[in-house]
């Protein structure tokens, strides 16, 4: 297997696309992987969209997809000097102040779009502080172990989702930037309860909890892609010490990510059966100001004590 992977992630560019497009032949053709899944994510998601529409998003979705994981394989084997210039990072100074010219950490939270695992190395080679990504771990111990070597290039310090609290406030003094993809879905009971592309979604509390105990400002680090192989990162603010109430982070992290997987529904990653949990019986889903258009007047969040 690391001798297949090896041979793929070493494919010269075009050579490796091509196998993208066979590969986009067989899962969405052949194999039909979990097109049923992705076809009701996007019904429910763009619930105006014509057929035609969510049958053409549909395709985008799986091109990308076959592009992003060759992408990934090819990513252990790229200098550094690949990734300063497929990735660039728009708003930099944006960053820079929020951390106090990279003197104080900052969370930086993304969505599975465009392609994450680039966004983190070009980072690494750009930023003059560490990159640090947490990891939800793997069943496969084999890709759990080649996904943290690969993420681990350049000196990046990856963190699992259970240790995360812990080993943050233990390295509270280090300099770094602590990157989540925040949109994997939350525990069932303690996660945060909100309405998501119009549909019940809860997510982890970790990134709100973090920030109001340690006082660390939170940024949406939103990925665009302006051709193939090419991304760009826009940074934008989600809340700065002082937070002024306690449950404004994970709201303003969930109208950041509508906002842009509307603009480029093609680039995100529809295959993940992100709906699958139901509220607890009990439990009012939070309306919240990213959905105007949906008639819930109570708000109920359950409280957790974990990070």
């Amino acid at each position: 297997m690391r001798f297949l992977l090896a041979l793929i992630g070493r494919l010269p560019e075009g050579i490796a696309y091509g196998l993208a497009r066979l590969l986009y032949m067989l899962l969405f053709h052949v194999f039909r992987y979990r097109r049923a899944v992705v076809q009701d994510n996007l019904t429910h998601a763009f619930p105006d969209a014509s057929p035609a529409a969510l049958r053409e998003m549909e395709r985008n979705a799986y091109r990308h997809l076959c592009n992003l994981a060759v992408e990934v394989l090819r990513a252990p084997y790229l200098p550094r000097a690949f990734f300063e210039q497929r990735v660039t990072l728009r708003n930099p100074e944006l960053l820079k102040d929020a951390t106090d010219n990279y003197e104080r950490q900052a969370i930086i939270l993304l969505i599975h779009q465009g392609n994450w695992e680039w966004l983190l190395h070009g980072a690494m080679a750009q930023l003059p502080i560490s990159v640090d990504p947490v990891y939800k771990s793997l069943h496969s111990e084999f890709w759990n172990d080649y996904m943290l070597h690969a993420r681990s290039r350049f000196g990046a310090t990856p963190m699992t989702i259970e240790t995360i609290g812990r080993e943050v406030i233990r390295g509270r003094r280090k300099k770094r930037i602590i990157v989540m993809l925040a949109d994997q879905a939350g525990p069932k009971h303690g996660g945060y309860w909100t309405r998501f592309l119009h549909r019940p979604a809860v997510f982890f509390r970790g990134a709100d909890k973090l920030a109001q105990a340690l006082e660390l400002p939170v940024l949406f680090a939103r990925c665009h892609t302006p051709s193939r192989g090419h991304y760009e990162v826009e940074f934008q603010p989600l809340s700065l010490p002082p937070h002024e109430q306690s449950d404004a982070i994970l709201p303003a992290y969930v109208a950041a990510a509508e906002a842009a997987i509307r603009d480029d529904p093609a680039r995100y990653l529809w295959t993940n059966r992100r709906w699958k949990k139901v509220p607890p019986e009990g439990v009012v889903v939070a309306n919240g100001d990213h959905h105007p258009d949906i008639d819930d007047p109570i708000q109920v969040n359950q409280p957790s004590s974990r990070l």
